[in-house]
This record gives structure tokens, C-alpha cells and sequence, in this order.
């Protein structure tokens, strides 16, 4: 059976995320980082599985290349530093969104107004915040600091379980 997970804020090519992030990214070169985030992604997602990337790919020129290595078929919901051209995230994700719908969540990059969870959604899974988190159990935080720097079992992040605390 194919399973669906999530992410966000993977930072593919980004050299300073291991600076702002060091304590969950201890990594000595942005190269080692993407190889080890690609490892980690395929460890746990199959080729025929889903993923939900909430954001915040890649950075740079060439930063999107280990995107071709990942397993799954891949769904983004863009975030604040998704501004190449649309044209290089088609050649990686299915499907390309500001928002989405699943399970009776809301899935974005950063987190929702509250107003939006009181009649619509029982919760709103996001990234944006990385090894930072809301104070609110509507809200589930999947940057990568926070579940292992590898996708998650959607199920895990749309029960009523709290989010982890970064590992």
C-alpha cells in the first residue's frame, strides 16, 4: 500500500541554514547536508508513495538538482523562498499549490491565522518555523529540524498526537 507523507523546509543548496539551523543540520558542507537529507528521504519513501513538501525547497542556481534523487510523487505548497520559476519545481512536483486540503487539515508553508482553524480545519500542518514550534496543538510544524530531517507518515502529523520535539 502506498503511504503519504510530509515535509517542508528541506533548504536543498542553501549553505546557511547550517548556520541558522547547526544544532539539527551538523553538517561540514551543503553538499554533505543534501546528500545526507536525500539518504534519509529514501530510507523511508518508496517510489510509488506520496509526498507533501511544504516549502522552502532549494536555494541557488543549481540547488533543485538533488531533487531528482528523491522517491515519491511529490506535491509542493510553495513558501516564502520558492521564487524560481515555476518551470523548475514542474520537473520535480505533480502538482504545485499556495494551499491545500487534506484530511480535514490545512496544509501551508506558514502558519494560519487561528480564525481559520475554528470552522474549517481541526488543525494546520505547516513549516516555515523550523527547530521552532507554536504553542498550539492545531498546529503541526514538519520542517525537517523538526521530525529527523526526513519525511513523515501523514498520519502521524493529522492525529491528535502532539508534534515532536526535534530529534
Amino acid at each position: 500500500m502506498n503511504q503519504v507523507f510530509v515535509i517542508s523546509d528541506t533548504h536543498f543548496g542553501h549553505k546557511r541554514i547550517l548556520e541558522f539551523e547547526a544544532t539539527f543540520r551538523p553538517f561540514a558542507s551543503i553538499e554533505e547536508h543534501d546528500r545526507e537529507l536525500v539518504a534519509r528521504w529514501n530510507a523511508v519513501v518508496r517510489p510509488k508513495d506520496t509526498v507533501w513538501h511544504l516549502g522552502d525547497v532549494f536555494f541557488g542556481k543549481d540547488g533543485h538538482a538533488p531533487l531528482a534523487a528523491l522517491h515519491g510523487l511529490k506535491k509542493l505548497v510553495l513558501g516564502n523562498h520558492d521564487h524560481y520559476p515555476l518551470e523548475i519545481y514542474r520537473q520535480y512536483f505533480s502538482k504545485i499549490f499556495g494551499a491545500a486540503e487534506f484530511a480535514g487539515c490545512i496544509l501551508s508553508h506558514v502558519p494560519v491565522h487561528p480564525n481559520q482553524l475554528e470552522r474549517r480545519y481541526k488543525r494546520n500542518i505547516h513549516g516555515h518555523m523550523h527547530s521552532k514550534c507554536l504553542n498550539d496543538q492545531r498546529y503541526r510544524c514538519v520542517s525537517a529540524e523538526r521530525i529527523g530531517l526526513a519525511p513523515i507518515l501523514m498520519n502521524a502529523v493529522t492525529s491528535s498526537a502532539p508534534t515532536q520535539e526535534p530529534k
